[in-house]
């Protein structure tokens, strides 16, 4: 009897165990905010020791101060954390011209989360002082500074983990940069070795479906991307990266996806041809127009200073040089673009995942780190891009077969030239919040593509309105 009682009450006895643990961890943590929050600046650590006990984390750093505002760099010479005395200072996007005389921002807002010391100096010159120290963690959001012994500041609502990746600097060396430009540049010219002048005379006799995906793909995706923004009011440097891609142009495997989607081809070679020599110009107009728009328009925007001209450049030497020689050629060499066709659209696609791959390889502990909460949004916003595409198609009394295509040359983006613009010193500078969006677009609206695809592959659509060939 006393043995099968305590069978009974073993199980009882650890279950009130846990739960005092868990409670008494509830109740300490909910203590935590306000004591840190009463420690006095200036104490000594070992005051904070009596009264708050030890943390669960120390780290040790060294301070650079550029007036009141925080650089905080580890043991090896990297900037771990950009800590500001205005909580509403953010880094200022300007055309990357890192010491334009007409950058009135703090010297801090030039630098970003990734930076090795000598960038750091040569982008925003000595700080004030450098003070060595050490950070206490109780919590992630419950943090100590100490310098010298004696408490130089608490926080107790550290800034949120998605503003943080406005300040991560994600980044190529110069070599990783030259062949991510040779990788694009290749791929467009891949994509426009498939164009030809017949591809354009659906504009001319069948315009309906031509114009109408036109517009679904730069009005409609756009408009889209900016009230998704404006309702979820992300991060800065996130808001671009997604205005960035919708400003792309489609994917250069959305053919092969709307001809496994039971799409019209025709009309899928005809827009993709029409969006990539469009695109050398509606790219950067785009980008100006609504990412101009959205920091006139919302109250937590950083300041951007847009450069069309810059971007036009970049666009016109990464996507208007390629694609108008890839045009020539197969209009004057028809049986050698025919012979090296294929190998060119699967070594293109080769190359595009393997630029997404080292993107992310270069770059791994920040996606690591951040993936988890911009992997979500970009599902998002690809389901709703493909989503208008359809439904703008549908409202104009398209076809089901012409909506599939409308839907899948909206949804699937160039975020390979998206990543190319974003890793541009003179543009974006490898912006954390825009190349996790670009990055992981690059790899989810292939899958979504697929997924699409194969929804669609079993059931048939109504016919086309127009003719599948030409």
């Amino acid at each position: 009897m006393r043995s099968t009682s305590r069978r009974h009450t073993y199980p009882l006895i650890i279950l009130i165990a846990l739960t005092a643990v868990v409670l008494g961890g509830t109740a300490l943590a909910g203590v935590h905010p306000q004591r840190i929050k009463a420690i006095p600046e200036g104490i000594s650590a070992d005051s904070v020791l009596r009264t708050i006990g030890k943390p669960s984390r120390v780290q040790n750093v060294h301070r650079l101060y550029y007036k009141s505002h925080q650089v905080v760099v580890d043991a090896d010479s990297i900037i771990i954390d950009i800590r500001l005395t205005d909580k509403r200072l953010h880094p200022t996007l300007i055309n990357q011209s890192k010491h334009n005389e007409q950058n009135a921002a703090p010297a801090v807002t030039l630098l970003r989360i990734g930076m090795d010391l000598p960038e750091a100096y040569s982008r925003a010159g000595q700080p004030d002082s450098i003070v060595p120290g050490q950070d206490w963690y109780y919590t992630q959001r419950r943090r100590v500074e100490m310098s010298h012994g004696h408490v130089q500041r608490v926080e107790t609502h550290i800034r949120r983990t998605f503003d943080k990746l406005d300040w991560v600097w994600l980044n190529f060396n110069d070599r990783g940069l030259l062949l991510m430009n040779i990788a694009i540049a290749l791929v467009m010219f891949g994509v426009a070795m498939q164009i030809n002048l017949n591809n354009f005379k659906l504009l001319v006799s069948h315009p309906r479906p031509v114009i109408v995906g036109f517009i679904s793909q730069f009005v409609g995706v756009p408009l889209v991307t900016f009230l998704l923004i404006m309702l979820i009011r992300p991060a800065p440097s996130i808001a671009l990266g997604m205005l960035l891609v919708a400003a792309c142009p489609g994917g250069n495997i959305s053919n092969f996806i709307s001809a496994l989607a039971k799409g019209n081809i025709a009309l899928s070679v005809t827009l993709s041809a029409i969006a990539t020599v469009a695109a050398i110009f509606m790219t950067p107009l785009n980008f100006a127009l609504w990412g101009n728009l959205y920091s006139e328009t919302s109250s937590m925007m950083i300041p951007i200073s847009i450069d069309p001209l810059e971007m036009l450049k970049t666009v016109l030497i990464l996507l208007g040089i390629p694609t108008l020689l890839g045009i020539y050629i197969a209009h004057r060499f028809p049986k050698f673009t025919a012979r090296v066709i294929k190998p060119i659209k699967i070594g293109s696609l080769v190359i595009f995942l393997g630029f997404i791959l080292a993107a992310l390889l270069n770059n791994w502990s920040y996606f690591v780190r951040f993936i988890h909460l911009v992997a979500l949004l970009v599902v998002i916003h690809n389901a709703l891009c493909l989503l208008a595409g359809f439904g703008v198609a549908r409202l104009c009394r398209l076809s089901g077969r012409n909506s599939r295509t409308i839907a899948i040359e909206t949804g699937i983006q160039n975020s390979g030239l998206g990543l190319a613009l974003i890793f541009n010193p003179n543009l974006f500078d490898g912006l954390g919040g825009m190349a996790m969006i670009a990055s992981i677009w690059g790899i989810w609206h292939i899958v979504s593509g697929f997924i699409v695809a194969g929804i669609w592959s079993h059931r048939e659509p109504v016919d086309a309105q127009i003719p599948t060939k030409l």
